[in-house]
């Protein structure tokens, strides 16, 4: 019986080891390179580049239409076009630190006392106005409508009229003016006659320092202004850069420079508003105090003189009187008169100083380029006429 089962055993591990093999064989692995899918994007790439260039080979004669339709375009609009000029002026504000913005107030406390000012009258805090916000001030309405009615000398028109009438009354009556009112604008024309819209508002119809009253055309030149007048703050060095574009190099000089001297003047009034009425107030006090003094002085030398050898205690009396009314009226003139002292230098140093680095100057050339006008249509024409050939071509493939 033991030699029947070893004998099973040994069949059953030999099966087991043939079926071990069999269900385990020996498999190959190939690594296909990738290079062959490489090669295949290559050429299917440099194919639709090959067939692009054939296609627009094959069209060049539209593609020559178009260059010459641009080069034509260009040369118009460079004649045609009117010439822009741009005149610059650079200015460096006064930056408020405490040894320039209290000098005339330590000066005059420590030297006061000598000629009887006491130099205690007037803080010197500084009230400027941030110089970021110089844009925004030379953007204001005010500044711009104060802008449109000065009147400035247009040597084209050989006349001289503000920039309101210029836009209004010469510019738009020119040939393209006109070309324009009656072919772009001919709906706005038609639409303004049938509702009989009128610009009530005319030119000066301001009416208090609140409330400013503009007619539509007049915001128009406005806001042509406020792109052609800019101020721009260089955050690096503080600098300030006042610019102006116009079609006349004279123009544009006398614009810029009338824009400078307004900012300049708008700040210096802005901080020295409130220190220049109380100089004012100040000085009309010391007028009436000065007048009173005189009349009290006069009195009593005059008593005095009607008067003489032993008097009265009634006459001591009113001398008193009129000795404590003299008194009284030399020490408030006295006091003005260090006040209105003090206030003049108050004014003085609230008055803001701006260096101008680089002073207006009328442009030489104008801003706007002839050959650069011609490239730009010349290239733009070509990139459509590029376009168009393939759309047409791509279209007519897949009908």
């Amino acid at each position: 019986m033991s030699v029947s089962i070893d004998k099973k055993n040994n069949d059953k591990k030999g099966e087991k080891k043939k079926s071990s093999k069999e269900d385990f064989p020996i498999q190959e692995y190939r690594l296909i390179p990738d290079n062959k899918f490489d090669s295949t994007d290559n050429n299917k790439d440099e194919i639709d580049i090959l067939e692009l260039v054939r296609v627009l080979w094959g069209s060049r004669k539209i593609i020559f239409r178009f260059g010459i339709v641009g080069v034509l375009l260009g040369i118009s609009l460079a004649l045609f076009i009117p010439k822009e000029y741009v005149s610059f002026a650079t200015l460096m504000p006064e930056y408020n630190t405490e040894s320039a913005s209290g000098g005339a107030s330590r000066l005059l406390q420590q030297y006061g006392g000598l000629i009887g000012l006491s130099g205690g009258t007037y803080n010197s805090a500084s009230n400027a106005i941030r110089v970021d916000l110089y844009p925004e001030i030379v953007a204001s309405l005010s500044f711009q409508d104060k802008l449109a009615r000065q009147e400035f000398y247009f040597s084209e028109y050989d006349t001289t009229v503000s920039i309101y009438k210029y836009y209004l009354d010469i510019k738009s009556a020119g040939f393209f003016g006109t070309l324009s009112k009656y072919t772009i604008g001919l709906p706005g024309v038609i639409k303004k006659s049938i509702k009989g819209e009128e610009d009530k508002s005319s030119i000066g119809s301001v009416k208090n320092d609140e409330i400013v009253r503009l007619s539509k055309r007049q915001m128009d030149i406005i806001n042509i202004l406020r792109e052609r007048v800019t101020v721009n703050l260089n955050e690096e060095s503080g600098i300030i850069s006042v610019s102006a574009k116009m079609s006349d190099p004279e123009l544009a000089a006398e614009v810029a420079k009338f824009t400078v001297e307004e900012l300049t003047s708008y700040l210096t009034d802005y901080r020295t508003e409130k220190v220049q009425r109380d100089l004012d107030y100040i000085e009309e006090q010391l007028q009436t105090a000065e007048e009173r003094f005189e009349v009290t002085q006069f009195t009593l030398a005059e008593f005095r003189d009607s008067n003489q050898g032993t008097l009265t205690a009634r006459a001591r009396t009113e001398e008193q009187r009129l000795n404590s009314e003299y008194d009284v009226a030399f020490n408030v003139y006295n006091t003005l008169t260090q006040q209105y002292e003090e206030a003049k230098l108050k004014v003085q140093e609230e008055t803001p100083v701006f260096k101008v680095l680089q002073p207006v100057q009328v442009p030489v050339n104008d801003n706007r380029s002839g050959v650069m006008v011609l490239f730009s249509t010349t290239l733009l024409m070509l990139a459509v006429a590029i376009v168009f050939v393939y759309l047409k071509n791509f279209f007519s493939l897949t009908k």
